[in-house]
């Protein structure tokens, strides 16, 4: 039996959601899943991408603003329930990743805006621990689940072009390193994939001339999406699998401190 056959019996006829699936990681995952045979929906707030993707892909595809608590509510509320969740959309603190000032002398954050800010923290973590807490305790009523968070190799390494985007990927780092015990505890796997710079419409021209003169090459969508293959059929609870051009995902465990896992 070869191992694509095994994976994909492990994901047929499961519930799939993914956030930001209109376009990048979040398209290629989600016509992986459903190439495997899950029922996968996908949202995301561009209503035109998103309508052209879930028809080329032939899955659901429903608007749904990340940031807002409400919509959450009102999303799971109107489902039946997802077995596996990818908490995929992100967005840097300017459009396009490393887009930023051109003059390298400027002290940093001089030019962030309130409005930067907030629109990066609501997407990539308010994102993540609104969706979280929407869908958790079906999957604990129901003793089973997985959640896959796209993190980056940003919460390793400083990302001195864009630091509240690296702000935003250690947060959702220690989200997911922190929820991993007591979520153990239902049955719930939650982990995070950390690629590296990946060939998607959040980079720029500019980005992409930088990252070439770094002889960083761009990485395919495909090996994100084997990253989050590997994370939902192994499930290695709290793993962050670490994605470099050319590699097999890396499983980086977190280590274990003696702190109780039932405080509440």
């Amino acid at each position: 039996m070869s191992t694509d056959y095994r994976r994909s019996m492990k994901l047929a006829g499961r519930n799939a959601l993914v956030t930001g699936g209109a376009s990048g990681i979040g398209a290629a995952v989600a016509e992986s899943l459903a190439k495997a045979g899950a029922t996968v929906t996908i949202v995301d707030i561009d209503n035109n991408l998103l309508e052209a993707t879930g028809r080329r892909l032939g899955v659901r595809a429903e608007i749904l603003d990340v940031s807002s608590s409400e919509a959450w509510t009102d999303f799971v509320a109107a489902h039946d329930h997802f077995d596996l969740v990818h908490l995929n959309a992100g967005i840097t603190t300017r459009r396009n990743v490393l887009d930023g000032p051109s003059d390298p002398l400027l002290p940093p954050l001089i030019h962030l805006t309130d409005e930067e800010y907030r629109r990066a923290i609501g997407v990539n973590v308010d994102g993540v621990v609104f969706g979280a807490r929407a869908v958790i305790p079906g999957m604990c009523e129901r003793r089973a689940g997985d959640i896959v968070v796209t993190a980056s190799v940003a919460a390793f390494v400083p990302i001195p072009p864009d630091p509240i985007y690296g702000l935003t990927k250690y947060a959702v780092s220690g989200l997911v390193k922190s929820l991993t015990a007591r979520l153990a505890e239902f049955g719930v796997c939650i982990s995070a994939i950390c690629p590296g710079f990946v060939d998607t419409p959040l980079i720029g021209e500019q980005a992409r001339d930088w990252i070439a003169e770094l002889g960083m090459p761009l990485m395919k969508t495909q090996q994100v999406v084997d990253a989050v293959t590997a994370s939902l059929t192994r499930r290695v609870n709290g793993a962050h699998w670490i994605v470099l051009p050319g590699q097999d995902p890396i499983l980086h465990e977190q280590a274990t401190f003696p702190f109780p896992t039932n405080t509440q």
